[in-house]
């Protein structure tokens, strides 16, 4: 059907363009160029639309010819596929892969579970030390030390800086230096095991 829309369009394509040729003699005589246009306009426009169509064809074939070769390609490697399947001694070799694989992996999975199981005591033990740690009496002890190391200096800070002409000592200060410093030896010797 579609071929005999395009054979009639093609046909009166033909028609428009001796039309217009004889159009174009009766425009010269009788000098009205209408006689010419006229056809030659509808010949023009046949041809646009048989072009337009012809392109369209073309285009479905292209695209035809495109999916057969894809189609094609396909069947040469369903049938290389085919082929390396039937052969015995791949599928052997296949399956003598496929299964060292597998125990493989069930022997990872094996020593996975092991690890697992022991990492578990080495998890509480671990978080038993750090709780230990936590509880050491060395730990308020050096929380005293660094308190009496501060009020130390800043009993520090507040002597007098000495003066050049004159040294004056605070009898006073002297003995809260000599008590802090008591006080820190006596701390780390409680330290030292």
């Amino acid at each position: 059907m579609a071929n005999d829309k395009t054979n009639w369009l093609f046909i009166a394509e033909s028609v428009a363009i001796a039309a217009s040729f004889v159009g174009a003699i009766v425009a010269v005589i009788s000098e009205q160029i209408i006689y010419g246009l006229a056809p030659l306009a509808i010949s023009l426009l046949l041809n646009l639309i048989n072009r337009r169509r012809v392109v369209q064809q073309l285009r479905r074939k292209i695209n035809d010819r495109t999916q057969i070769d894809n189609l094609s390609r396909d069947i040469q490697t369903l049938r290389a596929d085919i082929a390396q399947l039937k052969q015995p001694d791949s599928n052997q070799m296949s399956r003598e892969e496929l299964s060292a694989v597998v125990s493989t992996v069930e022997a990872i999975n094996e020593k996975q579970k092991a690890l697992r199981g022991s990492l578990a005591p080495l998890q509480s033990k671990l978080d038993e030390l750090n709780q230990k740690f936590r509880q050491r009496p060395e730990l308020e002890q050096i929380e005293t030390l660094a308190g009496i190391i501060v009020a130390l200096k800043q009993t520090i800070d507040q002597l007098p800086q000495p003066d050049r002409t004159a040294a004056s000592v605070n009898p006073e200060r002297v003995e809260q230096l000599e008590r802090a410093i008591a006080q820190i030896q006596q701390e780390l010797s409680q330290l030292q095991p």
